[in-house]
C-alpha cells in the first residue's frame, strides 16, 4: 500500500497513463505518415520499438526527478514542505484528459467518418471474349487495353498496368483478392461479343473492398462506330469515379485512335501478339503494325508500337538484331510518331526506348520524361528509367525511387518485381525482399523460387547448391535454373560440376576456373557476331585482360571506358571490374601516371554505392580496390578482408591481379576463401554423395565422391 500511494505521490502512474496514450496517437499519426510518403515497411516497427524503450526511461524519470518552480530537481533534495507534485499531478490529469479526447475523436473519424480519403487506383481486367471465334481474343483484349490507357492519363488517378491485371485473365478469381494483388480501390471487369459488324461490350465497376457493382452499362453498336463506344465507356467509367473518388476531372480523355477500323483490328492483332514477349510472336506484331499503317499512314500508335517491336529484337532482347541494326531500323518509325502526334506518350517511349537500344541514354532519358509527364502511369517508362540510370549514369538511389513505382504500377510484373527485389537484396534489406518473393509466388511460383536463392547469405555457399538443385528439380521450366546452379557450384570451388551443368559453359565459370583459351573463344566468337556490341567489347576486353593478354585488352578497356563518359557503374558498360584491369594494365605496360583519373572514378563508385543505401560489403570490395590501387596498401587489404568475410566471392586466376594475389597481405584472404570452400563443399558432398536426393537431376561428376571419401567425409 505504501509503494503505490509513493507511485501516486510522485505521479508516476500519471506518467505511464499519460505516455501510452501520447504513444498510441503518435503511432496513428506515424502510420499515415508512412503511408503518405511511402516510407519503408520498417519505420513503423522502428518507432515501435524506440516508444517501447522510452516508456520504462519516462517511469524511471518520474520517480527521481520533480518538477519545482526553479527547475527539475532530484526528488530526494526537494524539502517536504517544497513539494508541489499535487499541481504538476493536476496538469499532468489536464494533459492526459486532452490526449484522450483526441484520441476518442481520431477513433470516431477513422471508424465512422464518410469522407475519409479513398485509394484513386483501379485496375482495368481483360475483358471476356464471348464470340464463338477464339481468334477474336485480340479484339477483347484491345478493348481492355484500350480503356486502360484512357484512364491512365487521368490526372490523380493510379492504374494498374497491362502486364499485372492480365494476370488475371481466364481467371474465375474473387475481385477482393484480385483488389488486393493489385492494391487497387476499383476493379473495371466487362465481356465482349463481336458478331460479324455488330458488337456488344458489357462493362461493369466493382469496389475491390467489398466486391459490390457501382456502375454497371451494356453498348449494343456498330463495328464501325467503335471508337465512340469506347469513349461512352472510359466517360461512363470517370463519371462513377469521380463521384467515389473526388477526381478532379472535367470529362474523360478521348481514344486515340485511327478512323479506319481494319488499321485499328490490325494495330490491337499487333498489340496482343507484342505482349506475349517471344521472338516469333514480335515478328507477327511487327507484320501487323505494317498492316496498320499501310491502311492509315497517319496512324501515330501504329508506328510507335512498331519502332518499339523492331527495337525489341535486338540480342539483348528477344532477337537476332545488333544493337545499331535494331536502332537504326526503328528509328525512323519513332521519329514518325512524335511527327504524327507530338502529345503522344507513346512516341516519346518509343523514342527513349530506341535512343537507349543505340546507347543514347541521355536522349533516352529526355523522351522517357516526356511519356511519363502525358501519362504518369506507364509502368514500362519508369522501369526503363531506372534501369538506364542505375547501369548508365550509376544513380542508384534515383533508379531505385523510380523502381518503387514501378512496381507500385505495376505489382505483378516480373521483370519490374525481380528487379526491385534484387534492389533491396543489394541494401541487405532481406525481409522485404521475402516478403515481395511471397507475393510473386503467387502467380509465377518458378520465379519466385529463382529469387529465394539469391535471399541465402553469400557464404552458404552449400545451402546455395542445395538451393539450387531444389529449383532445377521443381521447376525444370525455369530456364534460369541452370545458370544459377552453374554459378553456386562454381563458387563452391567445383570445376567439373560448374563446368558441366551447361552444354556452354558461363563466361563466370570459364574466368574463376581459368578457362583461358575459352573464354577468349567465346568472347571472340560474341564480337565477331556483332563487333559494335558494348556488352561483347567489355567481354572480349575482360577475357583478354584476365588471360593475361594485356596489349589487346588495353585499347579495348580505354574505347569502353571513353564511351562509358569515364564513369563507373555497377553492371554498366564500364564496371569496378574493367576499372580494375584498366588501372592494373596500364601500369603493367608502362603508363602508370596515368591512373588517377580511373581510381577517381572508382572511389566515386563506392561513395555512389553508400549514398543508396547498398551492402556494407560492396561498398568494402569497391572501396577496398580502390584505395589499395591508389596506395594505400594496408587499408585496401582490410576493406577487401572485410568483403571477403562477408562472403564477396573473390576470382583468383585474373592475371591483371598478379600483384595483388602475390602481396603476402593477400595471403589470409585467399586462405579464407579457401578454408569457406572446403567447409561447404563438405556440407553439400555429406548430403549427396550418401544418399542423393537429385540425383533425377544432378549428379555429382566422376570422381568427386570419392575425393570426398578420401578426405573423410564418411
Amino acid at each position: 500500500m505504501g509503494l503505490v500511494s509513493e507511485l501516486r505521490r510522485r505521479n508516476v502512474l500519471r506518467m505511464a497513463v499519460l505516455y501510452v496514450v501520447a504513444a498510441w496517437l503518435i503511432m496513428q499519426v506515424a502510420e499515415v505518415i508512412i503511408a503518405l510518403a511511402k516510407l519503408p515497411d520498417w519505420f513503423g516497427p522502428a518507432i515501435l520499438g524506440l516508444l517501447a524503450v522510452g516508456f520504462p526511461i519516462a517511469l524511471i524519470f518520474s520517480w527521481f526527478y520533480e518538477l519545482t518552480p526553479e527547475g527539475l530537481s532530484l526528488e530526494k533534495d526537494v524539502e517536504p514542505g517544497e513539494s508541489i507534485t499535487h499541481v504538476t499531478g493536476r496538469r499532468l490529469d489536464f494533459i492526459v484528459i486532452s490526449l484522450l479526447c483526441a484520441a476518442v475523436i481520431l477513433f470516431a473519424w477513422h471508424t465512422w467518418w464518410p469522407s475519409a480519403p479513398m485509394d484513386k487506383s483501379i485496375a482495368v481486367l481483360p475483358f471476356a471474349n464471348m464470340s464463338n471465334d477464339p481468334d477474336q481474343e485480340y479484339f477483347s483484349d484491345g478493348i481492355s487495353e484500350e480503356l486502360l490507357n484512357v484512364l491512365s492519363h487521368i490526372p490523380g488517378l493510379r492504374v494498374a498496368a497491362r502486364t499485372s491485371s492480365f494476370q488475371f485473365k481466364g481467371e474465375n478469381r474473387d475481385i477482393v483478392d484480385i483488389g488486393q494483388q493489385l492494391n487497387t480501390a476499383f476493379v473495371l471487369e466487362g465481356s465482349v461479343r463481336k458478331a460479324g459488324p455488330q458488337v456488344r461490350i458489357t462493362a461493369q465497376l466493382v469496389d475491390a473492398s467489398n466486391g459490390f457493382h457501382l456502375w454497371s452499362e451494356t453498348y449494343d453498336r456498330e463495328l464501325e462506330n467503335i471508337f465512340a463506344v469506347q469513349d461512352e465507356i472510359s466517360a461512363a467509367i470517370v463519371g462513377a469515379l469521380k463521384e467515389h473518388l473526388g477526381l478532379q476531372v472535367e470529362a474523360a480523355p478521348q481514344v486515340i485512335a485511327t478512323a479506319n477500323t481494319e488499321a485499328h483490328e490490325a494495330y490491337l492483332r499487333g498489340r496482343y501478339l507484342v505482349a506475349q514477349r517471344t521472338q516469333a510472336t514480335i515478328e507477327g506484331a511487327i507484320l501487323e503494325f505494317e498492316k496498320a499503317i499501310a491502311l492509315d499512314p497517319e496512324y501515330a500508335r501504329a508506328y510507335a508500337e512498331l519502332a518499339i517491336a523492331i527495337a525489341l529484337l535486338n540480342r539483348g532482347n528477344y532477337g537476332d538484331l545488333s544493337d545499331i541494326e535494331a536502332g537504326e531500323k526503328a528509328a525512323p518509325y519513332a521519329a514518325r510518331a512524335l511527327e504524327l502526334d507530338p502529345n503522344l506518350a507513346e512516341a516519346y517511349a518509343a523514342s527513349g526506348f530506341v535512343s537507349h537500344v543505340r546507347g543514347n541514354f541521355g536522349a533516352a532519358l529526355t523522351h522517357y520524361e516526356h511519356a511519363v509527364q502525358i501519362n504518369p502511369n506507364y509502368s514500362n517508362v519508369y522501369l526503363w528509367m531506372a534501369n538506364g540510370r542505375s547501369r548508365n549514369l550509376g544513380q542508384y538511389k534515383e533508379a531505385f525511387d523510380l523502381l518503387q513505382i514501378a512496381v507500385r504500377l505495376d505489382p505483378l510484373s516480373l521483370p519490374a518485381r525481380w528487379t526491385f527485389i534484387f534492389g533491396l537484396l543489394a541494401r541487405d534489406r532481406f525481409d522485404d525482399a521475402e516478403r515481395q518473393i511471397e507475393k510473386l509466388a503467387t502467380v509465377a511460383p518458378g520465379w519466385a523460387a529463382w529469387l529465394k536463392v539469391h535471399l541465402l547469405p553469400a557464404d552458404q555457399l552449400a545451402e546455395k547448391v542445395l538451393a539450387s538443385l531444389d529449383l532445377l528439380q521443381s521447376y525444370p521450366e525455369q530456364v534460369r535454373a541452370p545458370l544459377v546452379l552453374a554459378f553456386a557450384l562454381t563458387e563452391l570451388g567445383l570445376e567439373k560440376e560448374a563446368l558441366s551443368v551447361t552444354e556452354d559453359p558461363p563466361t563466370y565459370t570459364l574466368r574463376v576456373f581459368g578457362k583461358y583459351d575459352d573464354l577468349v573463344a567465346k568472347a571472340e566468337a560474341n564480337i565477331a557476331g556483332d563487333p559494335n556490341s558494348r556488352q561483347a567489347k567489355v567481354q572480349l576486353a575482360n577475357a583478354l585482360a584476365t588471360a593475361g593478354d594485356f596489349s589487346r585488352a588495353l585499347p579495348i578497356l580505354e574505347e569502353i571506358w571513353e564511351m562509358s563518359g569515364r564513369l563507373v557503374t555497377y553492371s554498366g558498360s564500364f564496371s569496378s571490374e574493367e576499372a580494375v584491369a584498366l588501372i592494373n594494365i596500364r601500369r603493367a605496360t608502362g603508363e602508370a601516371a596515368e591512373v588517377d583519373d580511373v581510381v577517381a572514378a572508382l572511389m566515386d563508385e563506392a561513395r555512389r554505392f553508400q549514398i543508396a543505401g547498398l551492402s556494407r560489403t560492396w561498398i568494402d570490395t569497391v572501396e577496398g580496390f580502390a584505395t589499395y590501387l591508389a596506395g594505400d596498401r594496408d587499408k585496401g587489404l582490410d576493406l577487401l578482408a572485410k568483403s571477403a568475410e562477408g562472403g564477396v566471392f573473390l576470382e583468383m586466376h585474373d592475371s591483371y591481379l598478379q600483384t595483388l594475389y602475390d602481396d603476402p597481405g593477400f595471403a589470409p584472404i585467399r586462405a579464407g576463401q579457401e578454408a569457406r570452400q572446403a567447409r561447404e563443399q563438405q556440407k553439400l558432398l555429406a548430403i549427396v554423395c550418401v544418399d542423393n536426393p537429385y540425383e533425377t537431376v544432378w549428379q555429382p561428376a566422376e570422381g568427386t565422391c570419392e575425393r570426398f571419401a578420401v578426405a573423410g567425409g564418411n
